[in-house]
């Protein structure tokens, strides 16, 4: 078995579960990986790699669904804590981020959070924030020609979003200098190619 085999087959495995309607069940998912090392002596080494791959899609992805927000807390405001993480952006007024390591008295949230702020103040990345969150289950558009958002949060580890209702910046970002030259960037480029000429030099 050449490399660019072995690497095709794990690939393989890994998107193999986009192309089911759900997750498959727990003991068949103990079951791959044993497979997978039983294959081995017998060389069988894509069909290995293919079953370790797509054992590892499906725990991540059982990881990421039960790292979303619980459906009582669905539709609630809380007050939480979190550090702002990536590169937020702003449109129409409305200032979009996500939050990391979001923490709440009231109740265990997700480890990532997607929140938006209309008419907030400008907020940089690594500034830690505590405010009020109204708090959603990720959810998607029953279109399925539309892009599915929901599936995209899951890819991106994001179990809730929510609407900052009100806040206050807790500690700054050490590397403030990194947004001052973002928004310079920003600023720079008029046809929409900002976004990604900021995120590649920062």
């Amino acid at each position: 078995m050449t490399m660019r085999t072995g690497m095709i087959a794990l690939a393989s495995g890994l998107v193999a579960l986009r192309f089911l309607p759900a997750l498959p069940p727990t003991w068949l998912l103990l079951l791959m990986p044993i497979l997978a090392l039983m294959l081995l002596p017998f060389r069988t080494y894509p069909l290995a790699l293919f079953l370790l791959g797509f054992t590892w899609a499906c725990v991540s992805a059982q990881w990421a669904l039960n790292d979303r927000l619980v459906h009582r807390l669905d539709g609630q405001t809380l007050w939480l804590q979190g550090k702002v993480v990536g590169l937020p952006s702003v449109a129409e007024g409305v200032v979009r981020f996500e939050l990391e390591g979001a923490r709440s008295r009231r109740a265990i949230l997700p480890a990532r959070i997607r929140v938006a702020w209309y008419g907030g103040p400008q907020v940089n990345s690594g500034e830690r924030w505590r405010m009020a969150v109204k708090l959603k289950r990720p959810a998607g558009l029953v279109n399925p020609d539309a892009f599915d958002y929901e599936a995209w949060l899951l890819a991106q580890r994001i179990g809730a979003t929510g609407t900052v209702v009100d806040g206050q910046l807790l500690t700054p970002a050490r590397g403030a200098w990194r947004d001052l030259i973002r928004q310079r960037l920003l600023a720079v480029d008029a046809q929409g190619r900002e976004g990604g000429l900021a995120a590649l030099v920062l």
